[in-house]
């Protein structure tokens, strides 16, 4: 695994991102990840019980991780957040400059978390909103393909071709994320032209994640087809086929065009019961495809040394 601009930029070892994932990116992961090398990113849910100030937790979680590393880690904030002006001063207090944004056009907060000094990073789906992010003075950007976990694009493009269109569209630096959960991921996304790459189910499924040891087992269990899309065309949500999830299927679950729907039947709400509790009768779990190459639950150092080592051993196969 070679550095790249993604990881000279952000002060990593190896370009790795772990999705903030609501509930679950915990400081225990996020540092974890940062050790090992890559970069770790929390999301300000994590580690809370629902119905408390975010801004106060984000204030807390943030430095709880800050006593467990000292490498470089990020924050990841969803732009319709009620909150998210108090959340970007919040962070940028605790000495936080690295940003993931997502859920909304990077036109609106790119520029005061800029201000503040943070690398920003945009999450985008589609070559179209990859240019816009750009314009919009983004770092990065992280392509994540239709395979992923949680909310998807309408569009519904796949990993392996949204990230070499994207390359191809924009100067900055792109990562790719969506169903990559080995070296084999990592490799592929470098042959795309990525720079980095992001992953959330693999990291969800190690023991430095709190996640239920219940939804941890399911995600194991699961094969190429473990995975459900429900939410409609409007919005496509992919989720662990375990109960819950697969009632939604069959009802048809669409949420029309009613974002207060969606948030209702499928937001991050949904998902701590799933994610915490290991109930998948009043919960979901957000998890990508490629949940069905996940045959273990890994510490996240070997996690990382299945990444480097594999990386290399593939990369001597190619020449």
């Amino acid at each position: 695994m070679k550095r790249t601009p993604v990881s000279t930029a952000l002060g990593i070892s190896y370009p790795v991102l772990q999705a903030g994932l609501p509930w679950v990116s915990n400081p225990e992961l996020v540092a974890a990840v940062s050790n090992a090398g890559g970069l770790g990113v929390l999301h300000p849910t994590s580690g809370f019980e629902p119905g408390g100030d975010p801004v106060a937790d984000l204030h807390a979680v943030v430095r709880h991780v800050q006593r467990l590393t000292q490498k470089p880690f990020g924050v990841s904030f969803h732009l319709p957040h009620p909150q998210i002006e108090q959340l970007i001063e919040a962070a940028a207090q605790e000495g936080i400059n690295i940003a993931i944004t997502y859920g909304g056009s990077p036109a609106l907060y790119t520029g005061a978390l800029k201000d503040h000094g943070m690398t920003v990073i945009h999450q985008i789906t589609t070559v179209r909103h990859a240019r816009g992010a750009e314009a919009q003075g983004v770092d990065m950007v992280i392509a994540e393909g239709f395979e992923g976990g949680g909310l998807r694009g309408a569009d519904k493009v796949s990993t392996m071709v949204l990230v070499p269109q994207v390359v191809g569209s924009i100067a900055i630096p792109v990562i790719a994320s969506g169903g990559i959960v080995d070296s084999r991921g990592y490799v592929a996304a470098a042959a795309l032209g990525a720079m980095g790459v992001q992953m959330g189910s693999r990291f969800v499924a190690t023991k430095e994640c709190i996640s239920h040891q219940i939804y941890k087992t399911a995600m194991v269990a699961a094969i190429d087809s473990g995975t459900v899309v429900v939410g409609g065309d409007k919005w496509p949500t992919r989720i662990l086929k375990q109960g819950l999830a697969m009632q939604m299927k069959e009802s048809g679950l669409d949420s029309g065009d009613d974002p207060a729907a969606w948030e209702q039947e499928l937001g991050i709400d949904r998902t701590r019961a799933a994610f915490i509790d290991g109930d998948f009768e009043s919960g979901i779990a957000y998890t990508g495809a490629g949940a069905g190459l996940i045959s273990e639950i890994l510490t996240v150092q070997e996690v990382f040394k299945d990444l480097v080592d594999g990386s290399h051993s593939l990369a001597r196969k190619l020449v």
